[in-house]
C-alpha cells in the first residue's frame, strides 16, 4: 500500500457539498502510475456505457472498483485489458498502451473457462499462464515457479487435482496462482469471491489481504464484499457510468458519503457475499 502518513502530501477536495457533484476523499500522491485512465468514453449502438472516466492507480496502492449493475465496471476492465476500444481517452499500464502493457496485468475473471471435460490440472493451468500456451511438457523450472505460486496462494497439495473436482473456494486459489506465478504489476480480480462458500471467502479475501499489503503490486477489485472492500482496499472508485466518488474507504464508508454517492444504493452491498 502507499503510504498514508501524517507527512506525507495529500490531494483532498471538499466533500458532499452537494449531491450532484462527484464525492472526493483523499487522492494518491503523484508518482509512479501503473494504472492510468483519462477520460475514457465508450459507446456502444450510441449509447454511453462510460462517461469521461478518469482516476489512477499508483505503484502498491489497492483499488476497490464498486456500483450498481449495470454500472459499466464490465466494460471497464475489457477496457484496461484492451478488449474495448474507448471511443475517446487514453488507458495506460505502467505507461503503456493497453495491448503492449497487457503482458504486466495478471487478471482473475469472474467466470472461470475451462473445460470440465478436459483433464486439466491446476499445474498445468499455471504453468500454461507462464508460457502464454498450454504446455506440451513441463521443464523443472516452470514446475519450481508454478508450484511457488500454488504454494502462495495455499493451492500447492492442489497441483496434481483435476480442475473440474475443485470447490470454487480452490478453483479461486488456482486463478490466483495463475495470475500472480508471471510477476504481474497490476492485478485485476473481477468479483473473485462469486460463487465461493463462506469459509472460502474468507480465505480469499485474506489472500487478496495479503497482496493489498504488497509495496509494488497495483489492484483493481471489483467487489460487492463490504468485508472485502473493508479489509482490503485503501481507496474505492464508485462507478455509475461516470466517478462518482473516489477516495479513502474510511472517507466514503459512512452513511452520509453513501448517501451522497447514491441514495440507498448501499443495501445492495452485501456483507458476507456477492
Amino acid at each position: 500500500m502507499t503510504d498514508e502518513s501524517d507527512d506525507a502530501p495529500r490531494h483532498r477536495v471538499s466533500m458532499f457539498e452537494a449531491d450532484d457533484e462527484v464525492v472526493l476523499g483523499t487522492l494518491p500522491v503523484d508518482g509512479p502510475r501503473v494504472l492510468d485512465v483519462r477520460g475514457v468514453t465508450v459507446q456502444f449502438g450510441g449509447r454511453t456505457v462510460l462517461d469521461d472516466i478518469t482516476f489512477h492507480v499508483p505503484v502498491g496502492e489497492f483499488l476497490c472498483l464498486c456500483g450498481p449493475n449495470g454500472a459499466g465496471k464490465s466494460t471497464l476492465l475489457k477496457a484496461i485489458l484492451g478488449l474495448v476500444r474507448p471511443d475517446t481517452g487514453s488507458i495506460t499500464i505502467t505507461g503503456l498502451d493497453t495491448v503492449r502493457g497487457r503482458s504486466k496485468v495478471g487478471y482473475v475473471p469472474q467466470r472461470k473457462n475451462f473445460d470440465l471435460d478436459f483433464p486439466a490440472s491446476p499445474l498445468e493451468v499455471v504453468v500454461a499462464a507462464l508460457l502464454g500456451r498450454w504446455p506440451l511438457g513441463i521443464r523443472a523450472d516452470e514446475r519450481e515457479r508454478a508450484m511457488a505460486a500454488l504454494r502462495r496462494t495455499g493451492a500447492e497439495l492442489l497441483a496434481h487435482r483435476r480442475m473440474r473436482d475443485l470447490s470454487g473456494g480452490e478453483t479461486q486459489r488456482v486463478f490466483l496462482a495463475r495470475a500472480l506465478v508471471t510477476n504481474p504489476e497490476l492485478m485485476i480480480l473481477d468479483e473473485p469471491t462469486a460463487g465461493v462458500d463462506v469459509g472460502g471467502r474468507a480465505a480469499i479475501i485474506e489472500l487478496m489481504a495479503e497482496i493489498s499489503a504488497s509495496e509494488t503490486i497495483a489492484a483493481v477489485l471489483v467487489t460487492h464484499n463490504m468485508k472485502a472492500i473493508a479489509r482490503c482496499a485503501e481507496r474505492v472508485l464508485y462507478l455509475d457510468k461516470s466517478v462518482r466518488a473516489w477516495g479513502l474507504w474510511h472517507e466514503l464508508s459512512t452513511e452520509r458519503a453513501l448517501s451522497a454517492i447514491h441514495v440507498g444504493d448501499h443495501r445492495a452491498m452485501h456483507m458476507d457475499g456477492d
